[in-house]
C-alpha cells in the first residue's frame, strides 16, 4: 500500500440517509468511508481497522455517542472525533468537546462546512502526532555531516532508496549514525508528513517487546487495564526504525516476518488482524549472519529486512570529515551548554583526526562537548581528554618500536633529540616557533619531546 493512501473515516449514525449523505460528500473528496449504524458495529470497525477520523452522532440509540466515545477511549484508542446531532442540547455539545471531541456540528449542515471541519481535524491530529514524536526524538534536528566520497555516495543511494517502499537494512559500527540515516530516508520519502517511529530492540525486555511493537487488548495479561496501540499501528503510513534488530526475540521475529509477508499485525490477546501500512528500516552493529548461524535470528526474516542494504562507514574510514564534525558539534553543543562558541587550535583538530574513534560519531560528539564545558576561552591541546592523549602516545611508541631495529632507532632518536634541542634553543624554548621551523604541528613536537625525554625546562613561553 502506498504512503498516500486515503484517510479512513468512520461514520456512526443510526439514520441511514444521514450516513449516506455524509459518505457521498466525503467520497468525492477522496476519503475512504466506512459506515456503522450502531455502537456494536462501530466498536468492531475500530478494533479491526486503522481509523483516521470518527464522525459520531450524539443521539445514537441505546448507547449514545458520548458514552460510545468514552468507551472507545477506555479501550485505549485515540481517534480524532467530530460529533454531530440535530437534537443535542448545548450542554451535550459542550460535553462532547470537553471529553476530547475535536468539534461539534449541528444538523443540518452544508457539505462545504463539513469538508472544512474534516480537513482541519485531520490536519490538527496529524500535526499533534508529529509534535509528540519529535518531542520523543530529541535529536530530530541532527544531520548527517560529511563531505567525504563515502558519505556522499551513501546519501545519494539513500535518497534514491527513499522514493520506494522497500525494506532497508542499515549496518555499521556503534555510533556511526544508523538512526540518522533512517530519519534521512524517511524525510526524503513520500512518507515525510507521516510518523517516524523508532524503537531500540535491545533496550526493551524480551517479555515486553511484543506488546510494545504490536500492542495488546484489554485483559490479555495481568496489568492490561486497557487496550494499547503498538508501535506498528502508531507508525501507520509512516516509517518504523527497528534499531538493534538482532536483539529481537524469536517470537517477535516471527510476528515481524508475518507483517512483511502480509502487511498485517495481530495484537496480543486478539484473534483479529489489522492491516497497517508501515515501511521498515532496521539496523544493527552486530554480525547478523553469525547470529543466524547460531540459531538466534531467522534467516527468512533477514532476507525480508535486507532488501536494500546500506553500510555506514566508520569514522576511521572518513577522517576527512572529522574537522567538519568538530565544527558542527562545537556550534551545536556551545548553544546547548549556553556558552560562547570557542576557537579550537589546529593542533587539537590534527590530534583528533589521528585518533581511532572506536565510538565513532557518538564519541566525537561527547569529546567535543567535554572540551567545550571544561576549557577556557579557547580549546587547546591541554583540553584533550587524557585517555585520548595517553592512547595516542602509546600507539606512537608501539608503531615506532615495531618499525625499526634497535640500533638504527637509537641512532635516529639521538640525532633527532639533538636537532630538536638546538631548534628550541634557537627560539628560546618557544614550541610554536620551533614546530614551524621543523615543519610539524605543535602536538607532534610535544609527543616527540616526551618520547625523547627532552626536559621541559627548555620551554620558556
Amino acid at each position: 500500500m502506498n504512503a498516500d493512501r486515503k484517510n479512513t473515516i468512520l461514520i456512526v449514525d443510526d439514520e441511514k440517509n444521514i450516513r449516506q449523505s455524509i459518505a457521498m460528500v466525503l467520497d468525492q473528496e477522496n476519503y475512504h468511508v466506512i459506515q456503522a449504524h450502531d455502537w456494536m458495529s462501530a466498536i468492531r470497525f475500530v478494533q479491526e481497522k486503522v481509523i483516521d477520523l470518527l464522525i459520531l452522532d450524539i443521539k445514537l440509540g441505546e448507547v449514545d455517542g458520548l458514552t460510545l466515545f468514552k468507551k472507545i477511549q477506555q479501550m485505549g484508542y485515540e481517534i480524532p472525533t467530530l460529533f454531530i446531532s440535530g437534537h443535542a442540547s448545548l450542554s451535550e455539545a459542550a460535553q462532547a468537546v470537553k471529553i476530547g471531541g475535536y468539534d461539534f456540528i449541528e444538523k443540518p449542515f452544508n457539505s462545504d462546512k463539513l469538508i472544512i471541519v474534516v480537513q482541519r481535524c485531520l490536519a490538527h491530529f496529524k500535526m499533534n502526532t508529529k509534535i509528540q514524536i519529535l518531542m520523543k526524538n530529541k535529536n530530530w534536528k541532527d544531520e548527517i555531516i560529511g563531505e567525504s566520497p563515502l558519505i556522499k555516495q551513501l546519501l545519494i543511494k539513500a535518497e534514491k532508496v527513499a522514493q520506494g517502499s522497500a525494506s532497508v537494512f542499515v549496518s555499521g559500527e556503534t555510533g556511526t549514525g544508523k538512526e540518522l540515516l533512517s530519519q534521512f530516508i524517511h524525510d526524503k520519502s513520500m512518507r515525510v508528513e507521516e510518523p517516524f517511529v523508532k524503537v531500540n530492540c535491545s533496550a526493551i525486555p524480551e517479555n515486553l517487546i511484543e506488546s510494545e511493537l504490536f500492542g495488546f487488548e484489554k485483559g490479555s495479561f495481568t496489568g492490561a487495564m486497557a487496550s494499547k496501540k503498538g508501535l506498528f499501528e502508531i507508525a501507520h503510513r509512516g516509517t518504523l526504525f527497528l534499531d538493534e534488530v538482532a536483539d529481537l526475540s524469536l517470537n517477535a521475529q516471527a510476528k515481524v516476518l508475518r507483517f512483511l509477508q502480509t502487511g498485517e499485525i495481530q495484537k496480543i490477546g486478539s484473534e483479529k488482524s489489522i492491516k497497517v501500512d508501515v515501511r521498515i528500516i532496521s539496523g544493527t552493529h552486530k554480525d547478523l549472519k553469525k547470529i543466524i548461524k547460531d540459531g538466534l535470528f531467522r534467516e527468512d526474516l533477514y532476507y525480508r529486512l535486507n532488501v536494500v542494504p546500506l553500510q555506514l562507514p566508520s569514522l576511521r574510514e572518513r577522517k576527512e570529515d572529522i574537522p567538519l564534525l568538530i565544527e558542527f558539534f562545537n556550534l551545536k553543543l556551545s548553544k546547548k551548554n549556553n556558552v560562547k562558541v570557542k576557537d579550537i587550535d589546529i593542533e587539537v583538530v590534527e590530534e583528533l583526526k589521528n585518533y581511532s574513534w572506536p565510538g565513532n560519531i557518538r564519541e566525537i560528539q561527547n569529546v567535543v562537548e567535554r572540551m567545550i564545558v571544561l576549557s577556557g576561552n579557547q580549546i587547546t591541546i591541554a583540553d584533550l581528554p587524557e585517555d585520548i592523549q595517553s592512547l595516542e602516545m602509546e600507539c606512537l611508541n608501539t608503531i615506532e618500536s615495531s618499525m625499526q631495529p634497535l640500533r638504527l632507532r637509537d641512532f635516529r632518536d639521538n640525532a633527532e633529540k639533538e636537532f630538536i634541542i638546538n631548534t628550541l634553543k634557537k627560539f628560546n624554548g618557544n614550541i610554536s616557533k620551533a614546530a614551524h621551523e621543523l615543519g610539524v604541528v605543535r602536538t607532534y613536537l610535544h609527543k616527540r619531546m616526551k618520547v625523547l625525554g627532552i626536559e621541559k625546562v627548555l620551554i620558556i613561553n
